[in-house]
Parts: structure tokens; C-alpha cells; sequence
């Protein structure tokens, strides 16, 4: 499993736990982008599409890979 991949299993996670803190800066984009997608499926928020989402993904973890 790439870091990346696991940064966003672990940020997915935290998201859904509504007690976890929103992520700072001093988290990677990958954990970030799946917070925000964990927050937002616990609270039952809408979410973009699938291809949105994707993209982001992509965007997060080449930002992570230019850190």
C-alpha cells in the first residue's frame, strides 16, 4: 500500500469520527481530501461525483508527491 493510499484510509477514518479535530497543515493533502470525505458521509452532507471526487484524489496525492 502506497503512503498516500494509507494517509487516506487513516484520514477517511478520522473524518468519521465526528470527535476527531478538523486536520491542520501539518497533515499531508491525501489525509486531508479524505477527511473531508469521511466528515461529510457521517454527517450525511452532499458529496460531488465520483469523478470529482477522483480528481481531487489524483490532485492530492500529487501535491503530497511535490512536498
Amino acid at each position: 500500500m502506497s503512503e498516500a493510499n494509507a494517509e487516506m484510509i487513516e484520514g477517511y477514518k478520522d473524518g468519521y469520527d465526528l470527535n476527531a479535530p478538523e486536520p491542520s497543515a501539518n497533515r499531508s493533502h491525501s489525509y486531508r481530501h479524505s477527511f473531508q470525505i469521511g466528515r461529510a458521509e457521517k454527517m450525511k452532507l452532499p458529496l460531488p461525483t465520483y469523478q470529482q471526487l477522483e480528481r481531487r484524489a489524483e490532485l492530492a496525492i500529487l501535491a503530497d508527491a511535490q512536498a
